[in-house]
């Protein structure tokens, strides 16, 4: 498999690591392949619910990210809009409809802070044009279920990602 070229130009100011301006301050776009690819910067946070066993997840954007208000009372294999959560709490995955264009590739995700007293790691990957967040255990990578770890304090991860539009 060959290396793939990514190209990175600068507009009429100077940007840093060449990245194109595009229309407004906050529109940075990445060419290589020929398509066009805009870098995006999104925080989760993941807090108690206010249904039992339940969490409420909020997205706000940290650098032209993506931003989504709380939803609430999301239980296993539930569904509250844009955010789901598998059957056994531990994967968060926010819909493409939630997120502008299509999620092509998740650069990194790491956990921001973690009040639950746990210890976890996030590996962020592309499902159906969407995001998925999956929290595990860093002590022994199992999978961590989210509705148990926010019963004692708010877990925040961000994540960087690339889209389309």
């Amino acid at each position: 498999m060959g290396a793939t070229k990514i190209t990175l130009t600068g507009s009429s100011e100077s940007l840093f690591a060449g990245f194109t301006k595009v229309n407004t301050l906050i529109d940075y776009a990445l060419e290589g392949d020929g398509t066009t690819r805009f870098l995006r910067v999104s925080k989760i946070t993941v807090e108690d619910g206010t249904v039992a066993d339940s969490i409420k997840v909020t997205m706000s954007s940290v650098f032209n990210g993506d931003a989504l208000a709380a939803e609430d009372s999301l239980i296993k294999s539930g569904d509250t809009g844009y955010f789901n959560l598998n059957s056994d709490g531990s994967e968060i995955h926010i819909e493409a409809g939630g997120i502008t264009g299509d999620a092509t590739h998740i650069l990194w995700a790491g956990i921001y802070s973690n009040d639950s007293n746990n210890v976890l790691v996030v590996q962020g990957t592309i499902s159906l044009a969407g995001i998925t967040l999956a929290f595990k255990n860093a002590t022994n990578n199992d999978a961590y279920d989210l509705t148990a770890a926010v019963d004692r304090g708010n877990v925040v991860a961000h994540v960087l990602y690339l889209t389309n539009a």
